[in-house]
């Protein structure tokens, strides 16, 4: 009695977790993301197991999650996993289909790896946009088993590439920080911080040009018209000096 209890119980458990969670579209660039919330999903419903080991499972439970994948790839891909003989072999399946044999993917990564070393702010580009760039980059590194770029290279990365308003921050969290211990977070958040604390807006930026542009052109047209009257004003007094010479001498 206790234990089928316990069946009914994990069973509507299950029932509502898959129901209330979002299931991304498997498509042919988001790998990376893509496996990564279907393994939160999995891991939520408690059958990453049936995936990783993979070994031992109910048979049952491997059907639940191959049943749960089936949910984020095309219907064109069902036939072809459901001939899988386990999830776990449909999952390898699934990776193997999107990244390619070993040598594509050592390809693919030393590509990602020039980019990641090339990166850089683009022309007013925010801390938070430039996060976003360069973490995805390294999340699709990770997913192709590069290694090398851990924690601490991607928060020098950050700090060596900051545009100028940034530079000073930047020092002093060299100065101050582990960069070892220090996470990509936390980097961030320094950086983001010190943006909105000190940064002027865009518009404010604009509005002091444009006031600046035009109290030059105003002060260039009274500097004219100063010129002019004190030109005029000096030919008056010049013709005034002539007329009384002559008539001395007359």
């Amino acid at each position: 009695m206790g234990e089928t209890s316990d069946k009914d119980v994990m069973e509507r458990a299950f029932n509502q977790a898959a129901g209330n969670l979002t299931w991304p579209m498997l498509t042919r660039t988001n790998y990376q993301g893509w496996s990564s919330h279907i393994q939160c999903n999995l891991e939520g419903m408690f059958l990453w197991d049936a995936i990783e080991p993979g070994e031992k499972v109910e048979r049952r439970r491997d059907r639940l999650a191959l049943g749960a994948m089936l949910r984020g790839v095309p219907v064109e891909m069902h036939s072809m996993l459901l001939n899988k003989k386990s999830a776990k072999e449909a999952w390898q399946g699934i990776k193997t289909m999107r990244l390619g044999a070993d040598r594509v993917k050592e390809v693919n990564a030393q590509k990602l790896l020039t980019e990641f070393e090339s990166i850089t702010f683009k022309s007013g580009e925010a801390i938070d946009d430039f996060a976003i760039r360069i973490t995805k980059l390294v999340t699709d590194l990770r997913g192709l088993g590069e290694e090398s770029v851990t924690d601490a290279r991607v928060v020098k990365k950050f700090l060596r590439v900051v545009p100028p308003r940034n530079r000073q921050v930047a020092v002093a969290i060299e100065m101050f920080k582990d960069l070892k211990t220090l996470t990509i977070e936390e980097r961030i958040g320094h950086l983001r911080a010190a943006e909105e604390r000190f940064e002027t807006p865009v518009e404010q930026v604009t509005d002091k040009v444009g006031k600046l542009l035009l109290t030059e052109e105003e002060w260039a047209e009274k500097n004219k018209s100063r010129m002019v009257s004190e030109s005029s004003s000096s030919g008056g007094k010049s013709g005034g000096t002539g007329h009384s010479v002559k008539k001395e001498k007359s």
